[in-house]
């Protein structure tokens, strides 16, 4: 959630009448977007499955966000490409300056988000059907399939007005379903107290 602030953040000082465009900005921006959502599996991963499984898949999560990084900085985006990107809605400007970026960065955030926002949604429902008592997981998954959305109707459709809507509605059901799954497991599953030996 923190990381979904400050890209919000990013995005809103994006505005011509706040800060306006500029390359460190958007590329804060671009490597805090696709790690969130690789985050957000990592967290489904450990909530399904065994440590050493989850354990592995976050490993995977880091080293494509190190990965990330490090290309972003190494191959920049140069202004001209960036003036050109964003001479449009600020929704556009920011899907045409992440297509300006070559395909060496864009693979890890590629990957990040293809399979975190997968495993996101899916692993929702998978526990939504092996315990229905989990309503929590329809938040969840709703709050994976909104920014999904937003960027199918962009890309698609070319709405721009959609895309900042759709990624609020799926940060507020996103945070709603971690609010619930917190009451949920502390009121249906007992804490486990490790006793010292001889006590």
């Amino acid at each position: 959630m923190l990381l979904y602030a400050l890209s919000a953040l990013m995005e809103f000082l994006m505005n011509p009448d706040v800060a306006g465009v500029s390359a460190p900005l958007f590329g804060l921006y671009y490597v805090l977007a696709a790690p969130l959502v690789g985050l957000l599996g990592a967290g489904v991963v450990f909530l399904l499955t065994g440590r050493g499984i989850a354990r592995a898949f976050l490993g995977f999560v880091v080293l494509f966000s190190v990965c990330l990084v490090v290309t972003a900085v190494m191959f920049p985006i140069g202004p001209p490409a960036l003036a050109r990107s964003f001479n449009g809605p600020l929704a556009n400007g920011l899907m045409a300056a992440s297509d300006a970026y070559s395909m060496t960065v864009r693979v890890w955030a590629i990957v990040l988000n293809a399979v975190g926002g997968t495993v996101l949604i899916l692993g929702a429902l998978y526990s939504l059907v092996r315990d229905r008592t989990r309503t929590y997981n329809i938040f969840l998954a709703i709050g994976g399939i909104l920014p999904a959305a937003g960027g199918s109707a962009l890309g698609l459709f070319g709405y721009p007005d959609l895309f900042f809507g759709l990624e609020l509605g799926g940060t507020v059901f996103l945070f709603l379903g971690f609010v619930m799954s917190s009451r949920y497991i502390s009121k249906h599953e007992p804490v486990t107290v490790k006793v010292a030996a001889g006590a």
